[in-house]
């Protein structure tokens, strides 16, 4: 299974009460739902819990999410590590040509090859924030597509909250909804990326 680290902070205000104007589905997992007519019932309890870190890692949507991110940053990474390679075989190349240059066209070649290096940081920590801040879209996408679906739980439980479950110091095995909350996901996110029925259309 797969990382899920760029998710790994977006449970952490599960235990708030899923407001009712977050509780609409989309179309088509309303289609999944009823879909599955043999899924097991919700247990009626007004406090659910879940494991929001494996409700991440369980579900089809999380971990393609996980790859995408983890596949970008192993190619930072390693453009990193092949630059900074680079750098280095140039700073000692420079420092092997002392000796053979006069002291001021060293002094020129050094500062140029130190704004150079300069130059390349900034870009690494820009292409660091980038990263950065698709992780956090990423974040944002999983939690818009979990919301409905733990919000049908909720409705269909009579819950008022649900808790992260490794917060919780005691409760029934019954109420927690991960298992069933990673079944829901996978079902609509493969509706969302089913493509159109051209019949359906006509």
């Amino acid at each position: 299974m797969r990382r899920a680290g760029f998710l790994c902070h977006a449970g952490a205000s599960i235990g708030v009460a899923l407001g009712a104007a977050l509780c609409v589905m989309g179309a088509g997992q309303a289609q999944a739902q009823a879909a599955r007519a043999d899924a097991p019932a919700v247990i009626r309890s007004p406090v659910l819990t879940l494991n929001y870190e494996q409700f991440i890692a369980g579900s089809r949507m999380g971990q393609q999410m996980s790859a995408d991110y983890e596949a970008e940053r192993a190619r930072l990474e390693a453009a990193n590590a092949e630059i900074a390679s680079q750098l280095e075989a140039e700073e000692l190349a420079l420092t092997k040509a002392r000796d053979t240059m006069q002291a001021d066209a060293f002094r020129k070649a050094a500062s140029a090859f130190d704004e150079k290096v300069q130059k390349i940081r900034q870009e690494r920590r820009d292409a660091e924030t980038i990263l950065a801040r698709k992780r956090d879209d990423l974040r944002s996408r999983f939690e818009q597509a979990a919301v409905p679906v733990l919000s049908a739980l909720m409705r269909e439980a009579g819950a008022a909250v649900i808790l992260e479950v490794r917060s919780t110091v005691l409760s029934l095995e019954q109420v927690d909804i991960t298992d069933l909350a990673i079944q829901r996901l996978d079902d609509a996110f493969a509706a969302s990326t089913q493509p159109p029925d051209p019949a359906a259309q006509q």
